[in-house]
């Protein structure tokens, strides 16, 4: 007689790790990248190792609890001491050194394979030939972005949040009577 196996017999089989989405941009000096995974904050598990060629990431998080892992081969060193990162209840965010400031680079990997889990992230996207006026504005945004990471509130503040007291004082056009139907 055969005896079910599964969760019907109080054991389920390990499962196996997913990749999460992983998003990137960069300039000439740094990339930019996001892993993201929910409530990864809350994992005291995970791993994250960087070296000069690669950076690999294993933990759990999601609604689901699921395994995540993904393993990045870099298309050029990078500097570990000047790189840092920040956990989120959405996930890693990471700011990497490069290691030789220059032109950007044609890829983030050093495979030319896509990847299906890594993604451009337009919101930190910038092209090569912005203009200057742009490159200070983000570069004020990025290093804002990394007095965050140093901080334990994760770029809350102070914790106050902002009054809603005045919100209804405002008229709006939609806030008038509507003729009846005819």
């Amino acid at each position: 007689m055969l005896q079910a196996v599964g969760k019907t017999a109080g054991w389920t089989a390990p499962s196996t790790p997913v990749a999460p989405a992983v998003y990137w941009a960069q300039r000439d000096d740094v990339l930019i990248l996001t892993i993201q995974v929910e409530d990864i904050d809350r994992d005291k598990n995970r791993k994250v190792t960087l070296n000069e060629k690669s950076l690999s990431f294993s933990g759990k998080g999601g609604a689901e609890n699921k395994d995540y892992r993904c393993d990045i081969t870099f298309f050029k060193e990078v500097d570990v001491e000047e790189s840092k990162y920040n956990a989120t209840a959405r996930g890693l965010k990471f700011l990497i050194k490069k290691k030789d400031k220059g032109p950007y680079w044609t890829r983030l990997t050093e495979a030319k394979t896509k990847l299906h889990w890594l993604r451009t992230d337009f919101s930190y996207w910038k092209d090569e030939d912005d203009s200057d006026e742009e490159d200070q504005q983000r570069d004020a945004n990025l290093e804002k972005l990394m007095a965050q990471m140093g901080e334990s509130g994760g770029g809350l503040g102070d914790g106050d949040a902002p009054s809603m007291d005045d919100l209804d004082d405002e008229k709006d056009s939609d806030d008038e009577e509507l003729p009846d139907l005819e």
